[in-house]
């Protein structure tokens, strides 16, 4: 048989693939990383009756090994809580074993809050650097800002919810003169999209907790003109 990676909504449902609702009704399994999540897009989907299984950080080698014999035998969707499976995501570990034992992998794209918030930032970026999430260990943290104020390409950087304000906090006191794009609930009607240096961005959303993506510009290179709030209010100076 086979498994497909699934790309799901980030926020809005109605950036869902035909192909995906068409892979996920045809699915035998799917896998998830959190079952509250998947049940709750299924049934908005109006898909029932599946067997659902995980696959997260707290999944161990044998985990892998069960849901690879599983795609062996049936037909198998990975989807993540939100986005595009396999990518900064745990399901990357069941598409390299699917890869390592010739199991038939293939992907449906979809949805990528990294995508859109690139799309957003009104500048042609030709490369960048995709950082993700910064290591939680103090020490390998420093370590890996130092190495972010030598790179000279825009970076992205991501994190959970309840790590915006401290991430902010902590680039807004390395690079004050940074500029930066934040998109926050992307998709979703509370969707923010707030432009300006790092030490005004920190201070606006300090104490918020949303989903977000983080677009940090090297030194001067950023669309003069910003917004704050929804896309359409004018905020040259993201204030």
């Amino acid at each position: 048989m086979a498994l497909k990676v699934v790309a799901t909504p980030i926020g809005n449902l109605g950036d869902i693939t035909l192909r995906a609702i068409e892979a996920l009704k045809a699915a035998e399994i799917v896998i998830g990383e959190e079952r509250r999540v998947v049940s709750t897009l299924l049934k908005r989907l109006g898909i029932e009756n599946r067997d659902l299984r995980l696959l997260n950080e707290h999944s161990s080698d044998a985990d892998v090994v069960e849901l690879l014999q599983l795609c062996r035998e049936k037909d198998v969707a990975l989807v993540s809580d939100a986005g595009t499976p396999g990518f900064c995501d745990p399901g990357a570990r069941l598409v390299a074993a699917c890869r390592r034992e010739n199991v038939p992998v293939t992907a449906l794209p979809g949805a990528s809050s990294l995508m859109c918030l690139l799309t957003l930032s009104g500048n042609r970026l030709d490369q960048f650097l995709f950082r993700g999430f910064l290591p939680a260990e103090r020490e390998a943290r420093d370590a890996a800002l130092r190495e972010l104020a030598r790179e000279s390409r825009p970076v992205i950087v991501m994190d959970t919810p309840y790590r915006l304000t401290k991430l902010l906090t902590e680039l807004a006191e390395r690079f004050p003169t940074r500029r930066a794009l934040l998109g926050m609930d992307l998709t979703q009607e509370s969707e923010c999209i707030w432009e300006g240096l790092l030490p005004t961005i920190a201070a606006r959303a300090a104490g918020q907790k949303a989903e977000f993506v983080l677009l940090i510009f090297p030194g001067g290179k950023m669309n003069e003109s910003g917004s704050g709030g929804k896309m359409n209010e004018s905020d040259p100076e993201g204030k």
